[in-house]
């Protein structure tokens, strides 16, 4: 049988995370552990290539990330994994188990992305639901393992497997726009499988191709005043970026 390492190689994506998803938490058994590890590597090296491809469009092209708050002071669009990158994802490996292989890919590949900012050719783009990704905290000095600890008070090995614990990531996309919102965004714990679930049916990877797909910017808050941008400029963004 063609690894699944493989055929996602060859480009069959989509299928690839179907299968990987329907094993469940057979995934990290033998002789599958291995094969999904290495796509869900892989997945985090197109993802990192997106992202940098992203954040050197925007900057090019005026855009500064900032703050979601009313000082919106200059901050990092994208700061690469941390020297104790490694470390988290493998505290959180050992502390969640299972926990989703992607999320550690990420952790360990991608890093931190905050594109919520000023956009001088398209004001708007805040009420977009800009991607945001942070589990390593880099931005706010770091102690990420001390935040979840503070967050997940409670958890341990043998909790009730119907608790359900998430690990935040993001504002929600009224919180990104600096007006109240609902609760962040988090990967549901313990995990399910290979990838991450956000929320009760939305896959982690799934969500990533639906915001690279929208060139960073997936969404429309059209009741707080959403305006669309100028044209071309979601596809340009877009353009060219690696399917997950």
């Amino acid at each position: 049988m063609t690894s699944y390492f493989a055929r996602y190689q060859a480009g069959e994506h989509d299928d690839v995370w179907r299968d990987l998803r329907a094993l469940g938490l057979t995934a990290f058994d033998e002789p599958h552990r291995e094969d999904a590890q290495a796509v869900a590597r892989e997945m985090a090296v197109r993802a990192r290539r997106n992202v940098e491809t992203i954040v050197d469009r925007l900057q090019a092209d005026g855009f500064v990330a900032a703050d979601n708050d009313f000082e919106a002071a200059p901050r990092p669009a994208h700061l690469p994994p941390s020297d104790g990158a490694a470390d988290l994802a493998d505290w959180l490996e050992e502390t969640f188990a299972p926990f989703p292989m992607t999320v550690s890919a990420w952790i360990r590949q991608v890093g931190d992305v905050w594109l919520v900012g000023q956009y001088p050719r398209w004001p708007e783009s805040v009420l977009a639901d800009p991607l945001v990704v942070e589990f390593e905290h880099s931005a706010y000095g770091g102690g990420a393992r001390e935040y979840f600890e503070s967050e997940l008070t409670g958890f341990s090995a043998d909790a009730d497997p119907d608790d359900d614990y998430q690990l935040d990531f993001a504002p929600d996309a009224l919180h990104k726009a600096n007006i109240s919102g609902d609760g962040p965004y988090g990967i549901q714990l313990p995990g399910v499988g290979v990838d991450g679930l956000v929320g009760p049916t939305l896959w982690f990877v799934d969500d990533l191709n639906t915001a690279f797909a929208a060139g960073g910017f997936p969404e429309a808050l059209y009741a707080e005043g959403y305006a669309d941008p100028p044209a071309g400029l979601r596809e340009g963004l877009a353009r060219d970026l690696l399917r997950l």
